[in-house]
This record gives structure tokens, C-alpha cells and sequence, in this order.
């Protein structure tokens, strides 16, 4: 039996770490994949964290005073509270309901305003609460309640801030826009010069009425003696 013992124990496997050459504990080798994959996560965190700091100088970057200073406003309500006309938007401030009276927005052309949206004050009537206004897109000018514009800058819906140069507003500027028709629709055309016969084809000018010709037959009248 002491035979046996011993000869087992001689046979176990020695599982403990086996020192070098230089006597020093063997290590694992670092694995190149785990090292690449790191490298590829703190490059992406880094990335992100440049980006943010982009977007926030970009914001930075914009002077929103300056721009109220020069007559921009940001629309804080939702709703059709715009009108070409003055006595329109009046209207419109003191009805009821305005949201869901169907016949009066129509009666009135009036258009929505959305929150977010940058507008250019152009003239404020303070007797009645009202100011005309410029919007990208729109090729009048229109009338809306001054307490619905502020000199604060919100965000729309997507979240973004609007600049009068990412609208395209900066480079409508204050030239005159059309002059808002006097009744009927919006698309009226012209009216069509005296004289003229009106034309039954869609945005082709009336051709003007011309004078008979001469009867080729007819004899010439005598001339006087």
C-alpha cells in the first residue's frame, strides 16, 4: 500500500504556475481583439462628446438678442391666428372657438401659426393688440396678436431653435411683399383691363378687344370736293 501512495503522488499533476527561466511568475498575453474593441469604444465616446460640444458652440454661437433686438419674434401659440387683413385678425383675437369655426377661418384666409416658428415684426398696432408680421413661406404679410409672439427664443416641434438663416427669413428682409386682396380668394387673379374680354382659360392673359376690320368689298368713301 505505501508502494502504491507513493507511486500516485509522484504521478499528480502539478497545476500551480511555473516560474521562467529568470524565475518570474508566466502571465497571459493581452488578447489584441479585447484591445482593438476598446480602443474603438473610447474613439466613439470621444466623437460624441465632440459633437455635442459642436452643436452646443453652434448654439451659442447665435446672438438671440441681436435678433429681437431687430424685430424677430418666436410664435408661441398653435392655431389660425394670422390674416392678411387687420380687421381679419381682430376678428379672429376676439372670437370664440377659433380652432374648430371652420367658416370663419375661411371668411378670414387665415393661416396657422405653429409654436417655434420666427417671425419678422414689421409694424405693431398697440390700440389694438395687433402686429404685422413676416414669415418665411408666406407671400404676404400678415396680422396677428402681438401676445402670441415673444422675444424669447423657443423650440419648434423637432426641436430646433429657428434662425432667420436657417428659414431663409434673413434673406426675405423688409422688401415690400404683395398687397393683400381686397375680397375674394387669395389665388384672385388680376383684374382684367378695360376693354379686354375675359379669358376662359386658366392664368392666360384676356387678349384685348380690337376694332372690326374694313369690308375688303366695301367702296371707298368719296372724298369730300
Amino acid at each position: 500500500m505505501a508502494r502504491t501512495a507513493r507511486n500516485l503522488s509522484i504521478s499528480t499533476i502539478d497545476l500551480s504556475a511555473k516560474p521562467d527561466v529568470n524565475d518570474k511568475m508566466i502571465k497571459d498575453k493581452p488578447n489584441p481583439g479585447i484591445r482593438s474593441i476598446r480602443a474603438a469604444r473610447g474613439i466613439s465616446q470621444l466623437l460624441v462628446w465632440v459633437s455635442v460640444a459642436v452643436i452646443a458652440g453652434a448654439a451659442s454661437a447665435t446672438d438671440f438678442q441681436s435678433l429681437a433686438k431687430q424685430g424677430y419674434r418666436w410664435v408661441i401659440v398653435n392655431g389660425p391666428y394670422a390674416c392678411p387683413k387687420k380687421e381679419d385678425a381682430e376678428k379672429l383675437a376676439g372670437a370664440k372657438n377659433v380652432s374648430s369655426d371652420l367658416e370663419l377661418q375661411d371668411r378670414t384666409h387665415a393661416y396657422f401659426l405653429l409654436p417655434g416658428m420666427i417671425v419678422l415684426v414689421l409694424e405693431n398696432d398697440a390700440s389694438r393688440g395687433l402686429s404685422r408680421i413676416r414669415a418665411s413661406g408666406i407671400v404676404v404679410d400678415l396680422w396677428a396678436p402681438t401676445r402670441y409672439l415673444t422675444s424669447h427664443p423657443i423650440k419648434d416641434t423637432y426641436g430646433v431653435t429657428e434662425t432667420p438663416d436657417s428659414t431663409g427669413l434673413g434673406q426675405v428682409g423688409i422688401s415690400p411683399s404683395p398687397s393683400p386682396p381686397g375680397s375674394g380668394s387669395l389665388m384672385q387673379g388680376p383684374t382684367p383691363a378695360p376693354g379686354a374680354s375675359a379669358s376662359p382659360i386658366p392664368n392666360v392673359s384676356a387678349i384685348p378687344a380690337e376694332s372690326p376690320l374694313p369690308d375688303a368689298g366695301a367702296s371707298p368713301s368719296p372724298s369730300p370736293q
